[in-house]
């Protein structure tokens, strides 16, 4: 019994119980799993199109390019309503996605069968090509009978980025029934400086004999766009072949890789290339590449004799994956071309596998430059002794193909193939799979495959970050974000804060947190120094900072009050000579300095925050966390405008999390003014975040005796290039149910407040009253997170 699930016909839940309270394999595999943080979401293609018959949803045989000149756009291509017997399917697909495979568009190929509205019976071995201009190709294998007796090849083509697709152009008919072309393949020619850029190639196998394994290999070509085509013409004088890949070279020669099953003459599968130096037209002798021995699942219908090729943009490089029995195991095997297809390197096994556990379906993409390799291919090593049981894997070369770095999971729920359509050569994913290349490291590659975890097989993609893992972070971002995203989802334009949190990919990533999650955060920026600028007077009206030190740890401080300094930054009424003082939570005297000279001196210039003039006070202190009140007034009862600091000089565990300061709130240059540097944080270049309430106290100072209160204040908040981000004058009039929430909201109505995210850099607060009225104030800064 199967269950309707949009429109996907899935099994029932199949979780069993063990009397012992564990659950069967069958429920393990299909339970997700965490994925390594280079490798984005698994991405499903959509939803089936409508059109496909009710009980023939299944796809398969997936095909994936990117454009040459648009990095985020990418072409994937697949069948659509795979048939168990007689071959084909009822339509084949496509999908569309312009921000590098983040969001897709899905919908079959117009005009193609009788499904989409086309004169065809069926589709088959789908492949997508884009050219210089972005013009998409779609290359299918389609039936002229109702019984796919006869076949031929045709392209779609699409000239504005895969919205809209023209009817299907024939490139290959035969002229009777007695041959049959079949796993056909695509190459564009994208170099325009050579002799033949812009021309269209596509190979096939014409046979004679259905039965046979393999035959000759075929091309035509086409130079107007895939208007027209060439007659036919055979790569070669041998007949034993199959699994062409052509790919054109940035010298303009065409190069055709293919399996050979041998013959009675020459007994021995093999991969073979041919040389074309006129752009395919005509080709040289075969060149042998390996002998290889074929590996075939034993469930799992796989394109054994299907290799995988590959070439960059700057050298005559070629890249070839196969799957083999490789010392009596299967692997994964990769070889090389450095001369254009002359001569090759002895295949290397790629895959980790386990030995005895299968592998299939590898492709195999390459970076414009030839450096980073990507091979992606099915392996059951998750679910041993399971034939029907396969994940999708990645391997990575950094270096051209010289070394390989370990597998990586792609697949975050196993694939269970006993869901796909069972053929006579086992059940139907796919003789072949794709893969975009990446282009550089902020770009991912992607891979595409057929996956069954809704119950029936359904095209997916996942963006994979190429950089290795000592570059995690780009690695992240390639694999989750388009280009346009990562300078954008940045509160500061140089890094990249993909949820907007204040803790960039970064900090997030070594916080052990999710970057696309605002909720999960763990705020690394800490208060490194507070400060607060205001008019000091006598009695009751000095200026008094008290300050919280929190954490299990203690932490190296120092405290100074300046005056005289001041002036050289136009401050008028400077206080000439402050006096510090320093008070525990039991209002003990633990310190006090007049001239910063007189004591300290060896240690506070060693600090880095010497004050300018020697009739300031500074006093350095290792603190245990608790609570600590600071006092500036001036010698001799003086009078003058001050500034109040407090310097994290250890980067510990422990914190600086509140400071408030209460002093004579005046008009002018003598407003109270509120410094604070975040830093320190776990992100790029020390970026991090602190979550924080601002708040302005006056009328509900007179509570605590202060009889000269200033009853209205008013609340601006300043970035370091003082850009206004902030600005209150009654709590209540915004953010109120937020500031509630964090129990400190102020006691009268009038009083403002600011709850904020402030990352790494220089902010200001600025307290005032309103209607330039004065009194005393007290403006305060709560780290709340």
């Amino acid at each position: 019994m199967l269950l309707n699930r949009d429109n996907n016909l899935v099994l029932p839940p199949r979780s069993i119980t063990t009397a012992k309270g564990g659950i069967t394999a069958e429920a393990a595999a299909s339970a997700p799993v965490a994925l390594d943080l280079r490798i984005g979401p698994n991405i499903r293609l959509g939803n089936d199109p409508s059109p496909l018959p009710s009980n023939m949803r299944a796809q398969a045989e997936p095909h994936i390019a990117r454009a040459t000149s648009n990095e985020d756009f990418l072409v994937g291509v697949f069948q659509e309503g795979r048939f168990a017997n007689g071959g084909g399917a009822v339509d084949c697909g496509y999908s569309v996605s312009h921000d590098g495979g983040l969001i897709w568009t899905r919908a079959l190929i117009p005009q193609l069968t009788m499904t989409s509205g086309g004169p065809y019976f069926r589709a088959t071995d789908p492949v997508v090509a884009i050219n210089l201009i972005n013009n998409v190709y779609l290359e299918t294998l389609v039936a002229t009978d109702p019984q796919f007796i006869n076949g031929a090849i045709v392209l779609s083509k699409s000239t504005d980025g895969g919205a809209t697709f023209a009817a299907p152009v024939v490139a290959y008919r035969p002229g009777s029934n007695s041959v049959f072309p079949d796993k056909e393949w695509m190459a564009i020619n994208t170099f325009p400086g050579t002799a033949t850029g812009s021309r269209l190639l596509v190979t096939f196998s014409l046979f004679s004999n259905i039965n046979s394994d393999g035959a000759p290999i075929m091309r035509v070509y086409s130079d107007n766009g895939g208007a027209t085509w060439s007659s036919p013409a055979a790569i070669s004088t041998e007949t034993t072949l199959q699994g062409s890949q052509p790919l054109y070279l940035p010298n303009g020669n065409c190069v055709v890789v293919y399996w050979n099953f041998g013959t009675n003459q020459q007994p021995g599968e093999r991969l073979e290339a041919v040389i074309s130096t006129n752009g395919g037209q005509s080709f040289g002798p075969p060149r042998l590449i390996t002998s290889a021995v074929e590996y075939n699942e034993p469930s799992i219908r796989t394109g054994s004799f299907l290799p995988s090729a590959a070439a960059d943009r700057t050298t005559q490089n070629i890249y070839v994956v196969y799957q083999a029995l490789l010392r009596g195991n299967p692997r994964i095997a990769f070889t090389k071309s450095t001369n254009g297809g002359t001569n090759w390197s002895a295949p290397v096994a790629i895959s980790d596998n386990p030995a005895g556990s299968g592998v299939f379906n590898p492709a195999v993409n390459v970076s414009a430059d030839g450096r980073t390799v990507t091979v992606v291919f099915y392996d059951h090593r998750n679910n041993p002794g399971s034939n029907v049981l396969v994940d999708l894997y990645l391997a990575q070369s950094f270096d051209s193909g010289a070394t390989w770095q370990p597998n990586i999971r792609l697949t975050s729920v196993s694939t269970d193939a006993s869901l796909a359509p069972l053929t006579s050569a086992g059940y139907m994913l796919g003789d072949y799979l794709g893969v975009a290349q990446t282009t550089r490291p902020t770009v991912p590659a992607v891979p595409i495959w057929v996956d069954t975890r809704t119950g029936n097989p359904d095209p997916f993609v996942a963006r994979a970050g190429i950089a290795p893992y000592s570059d995690l972070v780009t690695a992240w971002e390639a694999a989750r974000e388009s280009l346009a995203q990562v300078p954008t989802t940045s509160l500061r334009a140089q890094t990249s804060d993909s949820d907007r949190d204040g803790e960039d990919n970064q900090s997030e990533l070594a916080s052990g947190k999710d970057p696309n999650n605002f909720a999960s955060v763990r705020r690394t920026g800490k208060e490194l120094n507070i400060s607060t600028r205001l008019h000091v007077e006598t009695g009751q009206h000095v200026g008094i900072a008290g300050f919280i030190i929190s954490g299990s740890t203690s932490k190296k401080i120092i405290v100074r009050a300046l005056g005289p300094t001041l002036a050289q930054f136009g401050v008028p009424g400077i206080l000439q000579d402050p006096i510090l003082e320093l008070y525990n939570s039991s209002n003990n005297r633990i310190a006090f300095d007049d001239n910063w000279k007189n004591a300290q001196q060896s240690e506070i210039q060693a600090s880095g925050f010497a004050p300018g003039d020697d009739h300031e006070a500074a006093i350095v202190l290792t603190l245990a966390p608790g609570k600590y009140t600071a006092i500036v007034r001036g010698a001799n009862t003086t009078v003058g405008t001050a500034l109040l600091e407090v310097y994290d000089l250890a980067q510990s565990s422990a914190l600086i999390t509140n400071i408030s300061t209460r002093g004579v709130v005046g008009t002018d240059a003598n407003v109270m003014i509120g410094g604070f540097i975040v830093g320190d944080g776990l992100g790029t270049n020390g970026d991090g975040s602190s979550k924080v309430l601002v708040r302005a106290l006056g009328p509900e100072l007179t509570s605590f005796g202060v009889s000269d209160a200033l009853l209205d204040p008013t609340l601006n908040l300043f970035d370091g290039n003082g850009n206004l981000v902030g600005s209150n004058d009654n709590w209540k009039d915004s953010q109120q149910t937020a500031i509630q929430a964090t129990g400190l909201a102020p006691g009268d109505d009038r009083e403002p407040a600011i709850l904020t995210t402030l990352i790494q850099g220089n902010w200001t607060a600025i307290l005032r009253g309103k209607n330039n009225t004065t009194g005393v104030g007290l403006i305060e800064l709560y780290r709340i997170q």
